[in-house]
């Protein structure tokens, strides 16, 4: 703690009492909005690993009707189908503010899967791998939104934890050791015209 620079007036004091009771709510606050963040952060957390969970199965099933397509078609055929159809993909972003932080909402848009391949030489294996990976696009998306507002909150969350300490182990104790430092100087000053007037009173 340190006490702040200031003449011990009352006017002084006035004013640090007011800053004091502003630094105090704004603590109040900054304490709520933590709170919350970190619940946020932890329902986010826990929505990561299930959207890496969904990822990870999705890609499992897709490269499962990989490895069959390619074991019945061979991988040259597989390369020359892939090259003759051609899919539009686009990821579509939105913000969603939450407590004052830009929260990701994305979401894969695609042309819905329908049969491309011959049904000859294996061609609905290729229509399955397409329809496998085609998924996984939308599990994708759903794991890098949750992850970016993993991240952007455990930003925010630091950030806020910083202001809080701030005011909680410096900014707070530095006022309130000012304000008690002033009221003991306003009140000996007080004590002191006390005697004196006592005194000038006893002399007349």
């Amino acid at each position: 703690m340190a006490k702040i620079d200031v003449p011990p007036t009352k006017s002084s004091l006035l004013t640090l009492q007011r800053g004091l009771d502003s630094a105090q709510e704004g603590y109040d606050l900054l304490e709520q909005k933590r709170q919350i963040l970190v619940l946020e952060l932890m329902g986010r957390i826990e929505a990561a690993k299930r959207a890496q969970a969904d990822v990870d199965a999705a890609m499992a099933a897709a490269f499962a009707a990989l490895r069959d397509a390619a074991l019945r078609s061979g991988t040259e055929a597989l390369a020359r189908e892939a090259i003759g159809i051609i899919r539009r993909h686009r990821l579509d972003y939105r913000g969603r503010p939450v407590m004052g932080i830009d929260l990701p909402a994305v979401a894969a848009e695609h042309e819905p899967p329908k049969p491309e391949f011959s049904t000859a030489a294996g061609g609905a294996l290729s229509d399955e791998v397409m329809k496998r990976f085609t998924a996984a696009l939308d599990a994708i998306a759903r794991l890098a939104e949750v992850e970016n507002a993993v991240l952007r909150l455990a930003s925010e969350v630091r950030r806020t934890q910083r202001r809080v300490n701030a005011l909680d182990k410096i900014f707070i104790p530095d006022y309130k050791e000012t304000v008690a430092y002033i009221e003991d100087v306003l009140e000996e000053r007080e004590r002191e015209q006390f005697v004196i007037m006592k005194m000038a009173k006893g002399a007349v």
